[in-house]
C-alpha cells in the first residue's frame, strides 16, 4: 500500500502547495481511493507535480463535512467521471463554528449531480479488505473543541460529529486506520473500530484535532502523556497531520519517539 499526502497544512518542499486542510491518495493491489480534498482545488495541482492522476481513483472518501477537507467536491466530479463517492448521509448538514458571538460557515456544499454519492448510514465494506465505519460513539476528552457547532432541530448544538466517517484498508499483514481528524477522540475511535473488527490496528494515519492543545494546560499536558503512554505500548506505527497541531506534535513525539511521524503535502508512505 502507498499513501501519498497530496495537502496536509505543510509541504516537504517550496514545489508543492500546502494549505490547511487534507487530503491523500492511497494505491492497494486492487483499488486507488482518494480521501478527503482539501480546501480547494490544490490536490489536483500538486497531485500533477507527483505524477498522480486523480482519475485513476476508484472511490472517494470524504471523512466529514468540515470545507477544509471537502472544497474541492464538485471539481472531483468532473476531473474523475466514475469514482464512487462515500460520505456519511450527514454530510451536508449545517455545520458551523462559533466565532465570539458569531456561527461562521465551515459546512460542504451538497453538488447538484449526486448521482455517484452514496451516503450511509451504517459501516460497509467496500471490498472483503477495505471497510467504512460511520458508527463510533463521541466520547469528550480535555482537548476536546469547544467550538464546533450543527443546526439541529430548529438551533444550533454541540456537533457530536455524526457527518465523520473513518477508513480501514488491510493488507499485507497490516490493518491501517486512515481517521482523517478524529473528532470522536483518536485513542477512542482506534478502540471501537478494533472491537467491530476483531482486529489489532497496526498503523493509524490522520490528523488527531490537538491544535488548539495548550501548554500550560496541565490537565491537557497529561492527557497527551497518558495517551502517549498508552500509544507506546501497542505495536502499532502513528502518521500524524493536520489537525493535530505543533504543539501536541512535539508533546507525543517526545514519548514516542519512532512510533509517530509527521506527515507533510508530498509525503508517501509505503506500508
Amino acid at each position: 500500500m502507498k499513501i501519498t499526502t497530496l495537502v496536509e497544512n505543510d509541504s516537504i518542499n517550496n514545489d508543492l502547495k500546502a494549505a490547511h486542510g487534507l487530503s491523500l491518495f492511497i494505491e492497494t493491489k486492487n483499488l486507488n481511493i482518494v480521501m478527503d480534498l482539501g480546501p480547494n482545488n490544490l490536490y489536483l495541482k500538486n497531485a500533477k507535480k507527483l505524477d498522480i492522476d486523480i482519475n485513476d481513483a476508484n472511490y472517494l472518501i470524504v471523512s466529514h463535512g468540515h470545507n477544509d477537507h471537502a472544497s474541492g467536491l464538485k471539481k472531483f466530479m468532473r476531473v474523475n467521471k466514475h469514482a464512487d463517492i462515500i460520505a456519511s448521509k450527514h454530510i451536508f448538514q449545517s455545520i458551523v463554528k462559533k466565532q465570539g458571538n458569531n456561527f461562521i460557515n465551515i459546512g460542504v456544499k451538497k453538488p447538484r449531480k449526486d448521482q455517484r454519492l452514496t451516503l450511509i448510514d451504517d459501516d460497509i465494506e467496500l471490498t472483503q479488505n477495505v471497510h467504512v465505519f460511520c458508527h463510533i460513539d463521541f466520547q469528550k476528552h480535555p482537548i476536546n473543541d469547544e467550538s464546533l457547532y450543527v443546526y439541529e432541530q430548529k438551533q444550533y448544538q454541540p456537533d457530536h460529529f455524526s457527518h465523520e466517517i473513518y477508513l480501514v484498508i488491510e493488507e499485507n499483514d497490516h490493518i491501517v486506520l486512515f481517521s482523517a481528524c478524529s473528532h470522536k477522540g483518536i485513542e477512542n475511535i482506534i478502540s471501537s473500530i478494533e472491537d467491530k473488527l476483531g482486529k489489532h490496528i497496526t498503523d493509524v494515519i490522520g490528523g488527531f484535532h490537538f491544535s488548539h492543545y495548550n501548554p500550560f494546560d496541565v490537565n491537557q499536558t497529561e492527557y497527551l502523556q497518558q495517551l502517549a503512554s498508552s500509544f507506546k505500548q501497542e505495536n502499532r506505527l502513528y502518521y500524524s497531520c493536520h489537525c493535530t497541531g505543533d504543539d501536541a506534535y512535539f508533546e507525543l513525539k517526545r514519548h514516542l519517539k519512532t512510533k509517530l511521524h509527521r506527515l507533510k503535502t508530498g509525503s508517501v508512505i509505503t506500508i
